[in-house]
């Protein structure tokens, strides 16, 4: 199954994985900075004491080196959509866009030093042959969102990739910005305030960051930190191979 066909319940977190199963996708995420772990789908509860009862899609600890030694942490909200190989559009969730304001104001209260809505548009087999991206049924949708997102001082990235079978091979195909990088794949819109870590965000980014190392895999630089729902542990994985658990082996896309 594609994940443009995949159970919208699931959605999130199948595109979550995909994005972390190639480099071309979640790299560029580091905006040219050299990154020491990306961790995905982090209770706040786990820095907070229970204060804060919402996840974090993606946290990313960062580094300009040799330019500065000082690290920086960003976050993103992630939002799914879909892009039929007709040209329309599923999934768009115009009108939550509020409650998506409202989870971004959470992150930021929560303490995160830089916050942006990353918009994922899974791409069905065939669309990118046929259309260029935007699609001009987006733009409308895309520039209200700018103006809310630049007033907040939030950042927004847009992914769109392609997704599909061929036999036994998970092919994958992504757009590229018209002013083309070949480290960036994603569309920057908006560039995210900076600000300093404050709690208890900095408390959970500590957290996280001693865990990470802690573990004396030598492959971890490959590995993302997640967090498992079902034995409440955090766990260091490969998403390109592994979706259970290593623990309680509970399928941690399918966790709610």
């Amino acid at each position: 199954m594609t994940l443009f066909e995949s159970a919208s319940q699931y959605r999130e977190k199948a595109a979550i994985w995909r994005i972390f199963s190639l480099l071309p996708l979640f790299g560029p995420l580091a905006g040219g900075r050299v990154w020491r772990w990306f961790a995905v789908n982090i209770p706040m509860d786990m820095g907070s004491g229970g204060l804060f009862t919402s996840d974090i899609d993606i946290i990313a600890r960062l580094h300009d080196l040799p330019q500065s030694k000082a690290w920086l942490y960003r976050t993103w909200e992630v939002k799914v959509s879909l892009l039929c190989k007709d040209g329309s559009a599923r999934s768009l969730k115009v009108g939550k866009f509020k409650r998506t304001l409202t989870q971004l104001n959470a992150y930021r209260d929560f303490g995160s030093p830089a916050v942006s809505l990353l918009e994922v548009y899974v791409c069905e087999s065939g669309f990118m042959k046929q259309h260029a991206f935007p699609p001009p049924m987006l733009h409308r949708s895309l520039m209200a969102k700018i103006a809310d997102l630049r007033a907040k001082q939030f950042g927004y990235q847009l992914l769109p990739f392609e997704h599909e079978q061929r036999g036994d091979d998970d092919v994958g195909l992504f757009a590229i910005p018209k002013r083309w990088n070949p480290l960036e794949t994603t569309f920057n819109l908006l560039p995210p305030q900076i600000s300093s870590p404050a709690q208890p965000f900095s408390r959970l980014a500590d957290r996280l960051n001693e865990f990470f190392e802690q573990n004396k895999n030598p492959q971890k630089h490959r590995k993302q930190i997640v967090f498992c729902k079902a034995c409440r542990q955090m766990q260091l994985i490969r998403m390109k191979d592994e979706h259970g658990c290593p623990n309680c082996n509970d399928d941690l896309i399918c966790q709610s």
